[in-house]
């Protein structure tokens, strides 16, 4: 299986770009990854350069990806201008014809007619540090712009969010000459049930599967004061007091 790195731009202290309503670039870009992640899953063997609300510098995210030999390198931000009119999808590569091209084509095509945006095309940027320091097909996908009010309500929709992650996931596939899974989401989450564990006043969401119970790692410890972090070079969870 290829390899994939899904990297959900800022994180942390840097929010990227805020929209007038608030939504941060950061959250966007996470959301959708995770989806993509999800729908990339059967595929492709899927790293994130970070699954939680932390930073993580460029230099960081693009080693992570040359480290572990990545096949190819998605970036996933939001697009923002002064002018709040600014509006559409683009997506950006290291430079002309190369597979990154190619497979932004793919891609670009799918979440323009997917989420009804404005096609704004295939943009070299060879500036960028996540498409110059990678050694792999790299592509940054501007989903749309969160400086927009409509658009910013798109991208802040987790309906929207999951076909942008689901779109994104078709073009790969069709870059790679194979087929998605007709609803991976939903297939996940048809194979577990829903409960809810109750620790100290605290209603902490969880689900069953073969007779445990399962608590969200990061839910748990911050229900007792403990400090979670994700090193996703070694994808190791460490927790701290």
């Amino acid at each position: 299986m290829k390899k994939i790195v899904l990297d959900p731009g800022h994180g942390g202290k840097d929010p990227g770009a805020v929209g007038p309503g608030g939504t941060k670039e950061k959250d966007v870009a996470l959301a959708v990854a995770k989806y993509l992640q999800q729908e990339l899953s059967p595929i492709a063997r899927i790293s994130l350069a970070r699954e939680t609300d932390e930073y993580r510098d460029l230099w960081e995210r693009s080693a992570l990806a040359n480290s572990i030999g990545a096949d190819y390198f998605v970036s996933i931000h939001c697009n923002a201008a002064v002018d709040r009119a600014a509006n559409g999808t683009e997506t950006l590569i290291y430079g002309r014809g190369g597979e990154a091209e190619k497979l932004a084509y793919k891609v670009q095509a799918k979440v323009v007619s997917t989420l009804g945006t404005r096609d704004r095309g295939i943009k070299v940027r060879p500036g960028l540090h996540v498409l110059a320091r990678t050694k792999m097909p790299a592509l940054l996908v501007e989903l749309a712009f969160i400086s927009n009010p409509q658009e910013e309500k798109l991208l802040a929709d987790p309906d929207r969010q999951r076909e942008a992650a689901r779109a994104i996931a078709q073009g790969i596939a069709d870059y790679l000459g194979v087929r998605l899974r007709d609803n991976p989401i939903k297939e996940a989450n048809e194979e577990v049930e829903s409960t809810k564990v109750l620790f100290e006043g605290k209603t902490l969401e969880a689900f069953l599967k073969d007779g445990k119970t399962y608590v969200e790692v990061r839910k748990l410890c911050e229900a007792l004061g403990l400090k979670v972090i994700w090193h996703a070079d070694t994808k190791l969870v460490e927790v701290r007091r």
